[in-house]
């Protein structure tokens, strides 16, 4: 072993020079530095770039779950049924009926010049509240019969104001009589 151990100082020390100018401890030092620097640059972008990766997935995990909910609860209120009666049937007649009655009342109360005020918007406003919660909540059924009794509340105050246009056509109509029959 000593042979051995002979033979390779005796190669160091004739490639001494060589190996000196191979080896500068400062140049060397600053590139394995260097190395690992980068290496660290490296692991922290890609633990950004990971996290990044994973807030998303979790994102368009969390809207997709958001849009299939919407879309049940929109088909579960579509689906809604009173009585039997698919509630879209029922919303149309009452939504028809008032759209008759405020035509009518309108037509009246321009025939008489009486100015009457058919602005149901308030009634209109809570009705679309309602539905929103109808989508959020499902249908409930305190929430769709809240729904049918505003649409019934409606077309009762439009009822009612074409009662009292009816009477005042009633009553002018029997003061023309009287004045003509004055006037004979």
């Amino acid at each position: 072993m000593s042979k051995v151990t002979d033979k390779l100082e005796q190669f160091i020390k004739d490639n001494r020079n060589d190996f000196d100018s191979e080896f500068n401890p400062e140049r060397n030092w600053s590139n394995i530095e260097s190395k690992i620097s980068n290496s660290k640059r490296a692991n922290t972008n890609s633990v950004w770039m990971m996290a990044a990766s994973i807030v998303l997935i979790l994102s368009l995990g969390w809207l997709i779950y958001d849009r299939a909910q919407l879309t049940n609860k929109i088909n579960e209120l579509e689906s809604l049924s009173v009585n039997n009666k698919p509630y879209s049937e029922i919303e149309s007649y009452y939504k028809h009926n008032i759209e008759e009655k405020t035509r009518l009342v309108k037509h009246i109360s321009t025939e008489k010049n009486i100015e009457v005020n058919t602005d149901l918007k308030s009634l209109n406003k809570k009705y679309e509240e309602l539905k929103e919660k109808v989508k959020k909540q499902g249908g409930h059924p305190q929430l769709v019969n809240a729904m049918i009794q505003n649409l019934q509340m409606q077309i009762q105050i439009l009822e009612q104001q074409l009662s009292i246009l009816q009477d005042i056509q009633e009553y002018s109509q029997n003061d023309k009589n009287k004045n003509n029959e004055i006037s004979i």
